[in-house]
């Protein structure tokens, strides 16, 4: 093999060597592309699913603040019912006393 067939070879070698990395080189970039792309849908799909469950948390919670809510006001309802309750028979003592006082000092 002469001088030159080397030397040919060699550039042959070269210039396929370079067409392979080329095509590595654009495959790694098309990888890359995809991958970022792929990982941009997935901090979606995940910020959607975050949102999605605050979203169920945040109602569940004022379903439990509604529940509480209502507990709290029967309660105070009742306790206002029972305190009208004493307030009249503490009515119904204080009117006869006063007619008592009021009886006995017309009879005096």
């Amino acid at each position: 093999m002469s001088k030159a067939e080397t030397l040919l070879r060699i550039k042959e070698a070269e210039a396929q060597i370079r067409t392979v990395k080329e095509a590595a080189e654009r495959e790694r970039e098309q990888v890359l592309r995809v991958a970022r792309r792929e990982a941009l849908e997935l901090i979606d799909k995940a910020r959607q699913e975050a949102e999605d469950r605050y979203r169920e948390i945040l109602a569940s919670a004022e379903g439990a603040v509604g529940e509480e809510r209502e507990r709290m006001l029967v309660k105070a309802r009742e306790e206002a019912a029972q305190m009208v309750a004493r307030g009249r028979v503490n009515v119904d003592r204080a009117v006869e006393l006063v007619l008592e006082k009021f009886r006995g000092a017309v009879r005096a």
